[in-house]
């Protein structure tokens, strides 16, 4: 199929869907229309929404100071353009031109050989700015013109080649970002266009790639095979924005009714975020680390989410990135923009665990198969433990994490994966080495990896205090232990520790069960246990219940990507015998006791015992996990 050429009909075309013919001229017309701009403009001035104007002001003024080159200037230009909108004022629009003048006179604008993630954030940004600043004093109409045919040009190589060290797997963030950016330029132009399909092809691709990330399945809840920071980003800079204004323009083109996930995906940013002293993190599943920058996802999520959850979302924004958070409103790149625009001013906030649909959409049973419990959403005492059970393999970029876990909370990343691909170790991509699972192999050694999928086990079970069970199974594991089934259970009421998780693993050959955490957690062990400090004094101790006799290796490596300013982990693995393990992990405040550990039972093959943790009682009975009492 030709996907593109010079169109005929130009936005005549895609405004005809909405029977809008002869609103050719129109601007703004992609998140705003001419008619929005005076209720816009009275919102901005709302006690709720004033600040957020003013962080994204003092960002228009000075620029990104986190980015270099292009990106910071097509950021800047965007955010100039947007304060014209909202105020205006002459002077934005007249610095969001200088701004786009320097990108499209560049000779990497429309070049096939610029790296395709910056080809296609050019493109996004510059088409706002000029749907924002069309009929702007500074910006003449020979300008206006020159912009409108770059745009096309831009859209022309995106369609066409993409840009180079483009990603082609269709779940990859690439291919997202790729045909969101293209459809938005083609909106955004008043050139005439002589394929009239472009725009639906984008609109079909845009959704091939959401399809290929998040899935089908109505049980899906929208957690993105990539991992979170790959949800950030292309959903943030370019997929949110194009599917809205594709809605605008054809209510019937409306990605949340086409697929049962769509609505959760910008939820998920919101799920497993903590607080800690270093700002905001969460686990990182996939090539991904667990940096959290929302970069207009929190604001845009306002737009996805279901109803019923929105209040949840109210709740977390104004204690994240709010007014009673650090006030930065998520000002990354698309951030303050999308803030202004969603935030919900007149809706009362919820607590999202008072929200029965926030909670059983923690335990992801179609889709990529996420499930997390989670204590609160309150202060740097939340604590998140999640697993994957990778149910449709490896999509897009992807670790080799299938049945792994992440834990973070009470101001510390406890466990985490081994960031991306690139820096090596031994030959081998590093994050390989950085799993907590089960390894055949001592995982510093050679290793085979696959992208099989898992399964969960029956129903996920979910608590009253936000902790619960989940029992995941896969033949062979990523890391290739064979015949793996992990049962997890998450107490924070029971216990007496701050957090409890129970592990029991079995497999065919997995001779190392390890932990991986960050390098500024301190490890130390003693017998069958090990204990975890971080930075602040907060702890958590791992005893080894099984294999009776454990033998524990600490050390440490580096990461493939850093974690803020960390760049390696520490770890700790268990080595055992016959596949099978069972670790209590419990967390407390600096200072507190730990709870003691007890266990009977049979912990190989078909599992049947008892584990005790203080106050808490499990039996686990083969694949059954259930609260006792005692």
């Amino acid at each position: 199929m030709k996907f593109f050429g010079l169109f005929q009909i130009g936005w005549i075309m895609a405004v005809s869907m909405n029977g809008l013919l002869g609103a050719a001229a129109e601007h703004p017309r992609l998140l705003v229309s001419p008619k929005d701009v005076p209720a816009l403009r009275a919102r901005a001035k709302s006690p709720a929404i004033a600040p957020m104007v003013a962080r994204l002001r003092e960002q228009a003024d000075r620029g990104a100071s986190d980015e270099d080159g292009s990106l910071a200037t097509a950021t800047q230009a965007h955010q100039c353009a947007f304060d014209y909108i909202l105020s205006g004022d002459e002077g934005y629009a007249k610095k969001a031109r200088e701004l786009v003048e320097s990108l499209i006179e560049d000779t990497s604008w429309a070049n096939r050989n610029l790296k395709g993630l910056t080809l296609y954030t050019q493109g996004v940004y510059v088409a706002l700015a000029y749907d924002h600043c069309f009929g702007a004093k500074s910006w003449d109409s020979a300008f206006s013109a020159k912009v409108s045919k770059k745009l096309l040009a831009q859209a022309d190589v995106i369609m066409r080649s993409g840009g180079r060290e483009q990603n082609r797997n269709a779940a990859s963030n690439w291919q997202g970002l790729r045909w969101s950016s293209a459809g938005l330029c083609l909106l955004a132009t008043d050139e005439p266009l002589t394929d009239p399909k472009a725009v639906p092809a984008c609109y079909r691709r845009t959704m091939f790639y959401l399809r290929a990330n998040l899935g089908t399945d109505a049980e899906g809840r929208g957690w993105n095979c990539e991992g979170l920071g790959y949800t950030y980003y292309p959903m943030g800079n370019g997929v949110a924005p194009f599917v809205i204004a594709m809605q605008r323009i054809d209510p019937k083109s409306d990605a949340r009714k086409e697929i049962p996930a769509v609505p959760w995906s910008l939820w998920t940013c919101y799920a497993t975020t903590v607080k800690t002293p270093t700002g905001l993190w969460r686990p990182d599943f996939g090539d991904d680390n667990p940096g959290t920058r929302g970069e207009g996802c929190y604001g845009f999520a306002f737009w996805f989410a279901p109803p019923e959850i929105q209040p949840g979302l109210k709740w977390w924004y104004d204690r994240t990135v709010g007014a009673h958070g650090d006030r930065t409103y998520d000002s990354e790149r698309f951030g303050n923009v999308s803030s202004i625009l969603y935030y919900p001013t007149d809706l009362p906030a919820k607590d999202p665990m008072t929200i029965p649909e926030w909670r059983s959409a923690l335990a992801e049973t179609g889709g990529n198969g996420y499930v997390a419990f989670r204590n609160h959403y309150r202060d740097e005492s939340d604590v998140v433990g999640q697993l994957y059970a990778k149910l449709r393999g490896n999509r897009g970029h992807s670790g080799p994490d299938a049945l792994s876990f992440r834990i973070v909370g009470m101001g510390a990343i406890w466990a985490t994966g081994g960031g991306r691909y690139g820096v090596r170790s031994g030959g081998q991509d590093v994050y390989w080495r950085s799993q907590n699972t089960v390894y055949p192999v001592d995982p510093d050694g050679r290793l085979s990896i696959n992208g099989n999928s898992g399964t969960i086990v029956g129903d996920p079970v979910q608590s009253p205090d936000g902790g619960g069970s989940v029992v995941m199974r896969i033949a062979k594991n990523n890391v290739g232990a064979r015949e793996h089934t992990r049962r997890f259970l998450a107490d924070f009421s029971d216990s007496g520790a701050a957090a409890t998780f129970v592990i029991s693993d079995t497999s065919a050959d997995g001779r190392f069960w390890q932990l991986a955490t960050l390098k500024t957690n301190r490890i130390t062990t003693a017998g069958n246990t090990f204990t975890i400090e971080s930075a602040a004094g907060a702890t958590m101790r791992g005893t080894i219940l099984y294999p009776s006799e454990a033998k524990l290796k600490t050390g440490e490596r580096p990461r493939g990507s850093a974690a803020g300013d960390v760049t390696d982990n520490n770890f700790v693995t268990v080595e055992g015998s016959d596949g099978a393990f069972l670790v209590i992990l419990t967390l407390a405040e600096a200072g507190k006791p730990h709870p003691a550990a007890t266990a009977s039972g049979k912990w190989t093959g078909d599992v049947r015992g008892n584990v005790t943790v203080g106050g808490l009682n499990v039996e686990i009975q083969g694949q059954t996990i259930r609260r006792t009492t005692p």
